[in-house]
């Protein structure tokens, strides 16, 4: 599909720009600059949702009102900062995401398929390896900066949990749904890709200890499920919203000048 191709080629050139970022900079490395190459880890938790759009005007009713899925994610970061202002992240992170639905309507009554589904509720669970590829940037002191984070990221489905109701196993409420339908069967893309930025503080804590505290965006750009015109819904991608802290210790520090490296304590 058109949409699906857009995508690939704006996360494709979301990647060059990355890396066309970290070439022109890296060509001014010959002045005095002191680099830093940090690791450090990070935990946070995820407000996430499955942006679901139908391809079958006729079956709209099958689909709930979404809440925000809660999650948590924690994973291992390295930053490179070589020129001023500007730097490169690479994380590797477990993450939480999925999605809840609601059904109900203000009259106080919601069918699906002449079953009554007022306040019925289902979710699931997905789980993800990620692994994001960022611009880092930032503003201010070495006590106290602005940071800013944006940048490709791809996704890895470690697992498609099971379906969460909160209506008995043998309720006939969970016979409601037409065939066809991808939120019930097992067929789903487990590699995901898109894009991810937010922004935060570095607080310096001593003379080596940075500790960050960061809000990330991020955009999914391959579907869940199959969205071809004969599937059930034409986009199904993942969105999330997340508030994480990390703690970093700068492991090497140095100054490059033409023909020599300087290493720093």
């Amino acid at each position: 599909m058109l949409r699906t191709s857009f995508m690939r080629s704006f996360f494709l050139a979301a990647v060059l720009s990355v890396a066309s970022l970290s070439c022109s900079y890296g060509q001014q490395l010959r002045r005095d600059f002191l680099q830093e190459l940090s690791l450090g880890v990070n935990a946070g938790a995820n407000l996430t949702k499955v942006s679901f759009l139908h391809n079958m005007n006729d079956r709209l009713y099958e689909l709930g009102n979404q809440s925000l899925w809660q999650g948590v994610r924690f994973g291992f970061v390295a930053r490179y900062i070589h020129q001023n202002h500007f730097g490169l992240q690479l994380e590797l992170n477990y993450v939480q995401a999925g999605w809840s639905e609601k059904f109900h309507e203000n009259s106080g009554v919601a069918m699906v398929n002449d079953i009554n589904m007022q306040d019925v509720k289902l979710g699931r669970r997905l789980e993800y390896m990620d692994i994001p590829v960022l611009a880092h940037i930032y503003f201010g002191k070495r006590r106290l900066r602005f940071i800013v984070n944006m940048g490709p990221e791809i996704r890895f489905m470690t697992k498609y949990g099971e379906m969460k109701w909160n209506i008995p196993e043998n309720d006939v409420r969970r016979t409601a749904f037409q065939e066809g339908d991808d939120r019930f069967g097992d067929k789903y893309h487990n590699v995901d890709y898109g894009l991810t930025g937010g922004g935060g503080f570095d607080v310096r804590i001593g003379k080596l200890v940075h500790v960050l505290v960061e809000c990330r965006y991020s955009y999914g750009f391959n579907d869940l499920y199959d969205n071809n015109k004969a599937n059930l819904f034409q986009r199904s991608n993942n969105q999330m919203l997340g508030l994480m802290g990390s703690v970093m210790v700068p492991v090497l520090r140095f100054t490059e000048k033409k023909g020599s490296v300087s290493l720093k304590e």
